[in-house]
């Protein structure tokens, strides 16, 4: 199973918003040496200001140090939102050719409300601003018919859809995720288990994370992985969440992996950043502590 990159977690390291052809280089090199397979960019590098030559220039550099682009990120793409809907569908339309211009082979979305600036989410309460408990079956649809869309537009490039298990979002468990996934009906979109974001959605997780991923692995696409511990107060309803290195924390990743082998699941592991620190070496410890599970899980499976 090889494994990318979240380039999103060293954002602060550039001057402006989008990193120089230097600042790529400089990334691109210490990404390689960490030993990734590849990068996940997400749009915190603002598409907007990506053409097709700059995206040529960034694919180029990458491939210069032995990585591949397999996977775009949007984020905050609510599509049934009354005021935000309709601009991230335009935003998810371009993203679909940044995909392309970049090589990508799968083009990620997190249906979740923005964070708005100064504001901190709200995680662990009874109630999740854009989560699914509250949804109507109105949101399901204008949701599902707008991502259909987007499928068929991926479709005629070759490109596959994967809609991320994402808190304060219509797809918060897995339950709903698949309900997005049967009802946009297109053979290439699927699913992003990605199990923190479903476990920090409420107060108490509406499902414990290996029910969520024994419905999920089958239909999955791609695979976001990072850890955290839940600490509930019961006194108030709200839990409290602490990022952990991905053996540290509440999912076992060791069962979650063998539970993705059993679905025949063959596509990329996002190394996403949880902790503090240096990206580099917190997503480099990841890397290797995943290597070390999969490599493990080859031997079973070679082992007479």
């Amino acid at each position: 199973m090889k494994t990318a990159f979240h380039v999103h977690s060293c954002r602060f390291h550039w001057n402006a918003a989008a990193p120089s052809l230097e600042e790529q280089e400089g990334l691109f090199r210490q990404v390689s040496q960490c030993g990734f397979d590849g990068l996940d960019i997400s749009d915190s590098w603002p598409f907007a200001a990506l053409d097709k030559n700059g995206a040529a220039q960034t694919r180029t550099l990458a491939a210069r140090h032995g990585l591949a682009i397999p996977t775009i990120s949007c984020m905050g793409k609510t599509l049934c939102h009354p005021e935000l809907g309709e601009s991230n569908l335009r935003a998810l339309v371009h993203a679909v050719d940044t995909a392309e211009w970049l090589g990508a082979e799968v083009l990620n979305i997190a249906l979740a409300i923005p964070r708005s600036p100064g504001v901190a989410p709200v995680m662990g309460a009874a109630h999740s601003p854009g989560g699914s408990l509250a949804a109507t079956d109105s949101d399901f649809a204008i949701t599902a018919l707008r991502l259909r869309e987007v499928a068929r537009m991926a479709r005629d490039r070759g490109l596959h859809i994967s809609v991320e298990m994402h808190d304060r979002s219509l797809a918060d468990t897995a339950a709903s995720l698949l309900r997005i996934l049967d009802e946009v009906d297109e053979p290439n979109v699927g699913a992003n288990p990605d199990l923190c974001n479903g476990y920090r959605a409420y107060s108490v997780p509406p499902e414990p994370w290996i029910d969520a991923l024994r419905k999920l692995a089958p239909r999955a696409n791609l695979w976001h992985i990072n850890n955290m511990q839940r600490v509930y107060f019961q006194e108030i309803d709200r839990a409290a969440f602490v990022e952990r290195p991905l053996g540290e924390g509440d999912i076992d990743y060791r069962l979650a992996l063998k539970l993705m082998r059993q679905a025949d699941f063959s596509g990329w592991a996002v190394i996403e950043y949880k902790g503090s620190g240096d990206p580099f070496e917190v997503l480099a410890q990841g890397r290797r502590y995943f290597r070390k599970l999969t490599d493990a899980a080859e031997k079973a499976c070679l082992a007479p």
